[in-house]
């Protein structure tokens, strides 16, 4: 008697998971109900810009150079477009703005983190051309010559 109530309760729980999986999972949408697709993720595209080379100048001399190699990421073709008409403004302030992060004492001591320039780096675009401008701006290659 006691296998009978077990058995019993153990077909009573797997009909019960089965009934919701099907409810829940795989049961096709009533006629009047909205089907929710789900969006696909961005195409995103890089563009490669070209050498920038910093100099880090003591006593009117120059004593480091740093090269850089950077890519900024769209997300949206439209906006790509819409930068590569500002391409020589947004050179201009990733120049700018790796002048200003990158003092002597710095470069120096070797305390630059490449994360950190590059969320500065987004960061300093976002403000200048806009939020959602442009997705990400990437360091591939960072070179301290002496």
């Amino acid at each position: 008697m006691k296998k009978l109530i077990i058995l019993l309760v153990v077909l009573l729980l797997l009909g019960g998971g089965g009934a919701a999986a099907w409810w829940f999972f795989l049961k096709p949408p009533e006629d009047g109900a909205s089907v929710v697709e789900e969006l696909p993720p961005p195409v995103l595209t890089q563009v490669d810009l070209p050498l920038i080379s910093i100099s880090i100048i003591k006593n009117n001399k120059s004593t480091q150079r740093l090269d850089f190699l950077i890519s900024v990421v769209f997300d949206a073709p439209e906006k790509q477009t819409l930068m590569n008409e500002r391409m020589p403004q947004l050179m201009d302030a990733i120049v700018t703005e790796l002048h200003g992060l990158l003092p002597r004492k710095m470069v120096e001591q070797g305390g630059f983190d490449r994360v950190y320039l590059e969320e500065r780096l987004t960061k300093m675009a976002e403000t200048q051309f806009g939020k959602g401008t442009l997705n990400k701006i990437y360091i591939r290659d960072m070179q301290v010559y002496k």
